[in-house]
């Protein structure tokens, strides 16, 4: 027993021993490490090894991205920078400057502040790079032999040599491979001199509308911009009309389908001449003038917003200036802008004086256009359209109010007892009960003596309502003929 109690104390010495030992142990690691981290970084050493790799990747990376956008711009040189779409030229450029700047991140040990700004400068420059190297003044070598309007219609290859043209035969080649593709569709090349990045998503569209394409592609260049628009369905002659709305055309090939135009931004109007106060001020003396310009410029959204204003102000003043330049807008295709058009015709309803045969022409063909797109049809113009040609409006009504009663029960109570005729050719024992109920509704309201046979046969109906209908109806009608 002695022995068991000695031994005890002998053991756990020993235990401690070996803790200690392994704490020492333990103490030497650190202490080692401690020694290698303070020989290794010192507070005016701010790269280490793989912070210098870091950091000399990030500068790389960033001043490639930028010589590539340079030499795109030069005239000399062409490379793939230029064959993207504008949209494609700003990802590549600023996911390669957004990357360079995560590189260049934890690549100091110290100076975080100036490493910080680094990065944020790389990132800046990723997002201005395609618009800062592509965006030029209008040199002193710009043409000044344009030709006008009519001319460009009539331009011919001969023109090519004229002086001072930016278009370059290798600036075709992304045109030309379309061509290949597709020889039997329209397409054309048209290059706009001298414009910028900002407004080229605008000009991509309004061309797209313009010349009722499929689609347009832009392709930036060292001088402008090159807009390939594809399966154009105006017609040849309206191209160079259409191009000399965006400036003066300085060389045009109809046959080859490329024009060249020296871009004007006042000519366009993309961007507005007049502050949001004197466009919504009727009070304001330059507010009629104000709206039309915005009438008259590429812009859907804009045009939309002056055409809804100058409808709810109903200004009595300069009426026929205003009816004119919504008719001259109206001459451009808006199909592909459904809001934008729907604005317009509400405006010239508004405007256009009773018995306006040019607008009554324009709100027709919007009101089948609607109607072959199964679009929704602006009351006020249907309104308008019934005031100017009731008779001519009693079939494609009925048709409509047949297919939904309901949302055309205004309309059809326009037409008055112009639409009787068709109704009641509508009245039989096989017609769907709630079409029967809507078409009983309207001849009690509207109806004469000469529909009371048909609706005599509606009286052996097999629904008791229906019947029950029919002879309310019958008896409204006599009550009435008998007055």
């Amino acid at each position: 027993m002695s022995d068991e109690f000695a031994a005890a104390p002998v053991a756990k010495t020993a235990e401690v021993a070996e803790v200690m030992a392994q704490s020492r142990i333990l103490q030497r690691r650190q202490a080692a490490r401690a020694a290698r981290m303070s020989r290794e970084f010192h507070a005016d050493v701010p790269f280490s090894m793989l912070g210098k790799v870091r950091c000399g990747l990030a500068i790389a990376m960033f001043l490639i991205c930028a010589f590539v956008f340079m030499l795109g711009d030069s005239e000399t040189y062409k490379t793939p920078i230029n064959q993207l779409e504008t949209e494609y030229q700003y990802v590549v450029s600023i996911g390669t400057c957004l990357l360079a700047a995560l590189f260049l991140l934890p690549s100091f040990r110290s100076h975080k502040f100036l490493i910080s700004s680094s990065a944020i400068f790389m990132v800046a420059m990723g997002c201005v790079m395609p618009m800062m190297w592509h965006a030029r003044e209008p040199q002193e070598g710009t043409p000044t032999e344009v030709k006008d309007e009519a001319d460009a219609t009539s331009a011919d290859e001969d023109a090519s040599t004229q002086k001072g043209r930016f278009l370059t035969d290798s600036d075709l080649d992304v045109f030309r491979a379309l061509c290949a593709e597709a020889p039997r569709n329209s397409h054309f090349a048209i290059f706009l001199t001298n414009q910028n990045s900002s407004t080229r998503t605008q000009v991509r569209e309004s061309l797209t509308r313009l010349l009722q394409a499929e689609y347009t592609r832009a392709y930036t260049r060292a001088n402008g911009a090159l807009y390939v628009v594809a399966n154009v369905r105006a017609r040849r002659s309206n191209v160079a009309r259409v191009a000399a709305r965006y400036g003066q055309v300085v060389y045009a090939n109809p046959d080859a389908g490329v024009y060249e135009v020296a871009y004007s931004a006042e000519k366009t109007n993309f961007v507005s001449r007049y502050s949001s106060e004197v466009l919504g001020s009727p009070q304001n003396p330059n507010f009629v003038g104000a709206n039309v310009s915005e009438l008259m410029c590429l812009d859907p959204m804009r045009v939309s917003a002056a055409a809804h204003t100058l409808a709810s102000t109903n200004v009595q003043v300069l009426r026929r200036d205003i009816r004119d330049a919504i008719v001259q807008v109206l001459r451009d295709p808006w199909d592909s802008e459904p809001e934008t058009y729907q604005a317009l015709m509400e405006a010239l309803v508004v405007y256009a004086p009773q018995g306006d045969n040019e607008a009554v022409q324009l709100l027709r063909s919007y009101f089948e256009s609607n109607r072959a797109q199964r679009r929704g049809i602006s009351l006020p113009v249907m309104r308008r359209l019934i005031m100017e040609d009731p008779d001519g409006m009693v079939e494609p009504v009925v048709q409509l109010w047949s297919a939904n009663p309901i949302a055309w029960n205004e309309m059809i109570g326009a037409l008055g007892s112009r639409a009787e005729e068709q109704l009641i050719a509508k009245v039989s024992l096989d017609t769907d009960l709630q079409l029967l109920d809507s078409v009983l509704k309207y001849l009690a309201d509207y109806g004469t003596a000469k529909s009371i046979p048909a609706i005599e046969k509606l009286l052996s109906h097999s629904d008791s309502l229906v019947r029950h209908k029919a002879e309310k109806t019958i008896n409204t009608l006599r009550a009435r003929n008998s007055r």
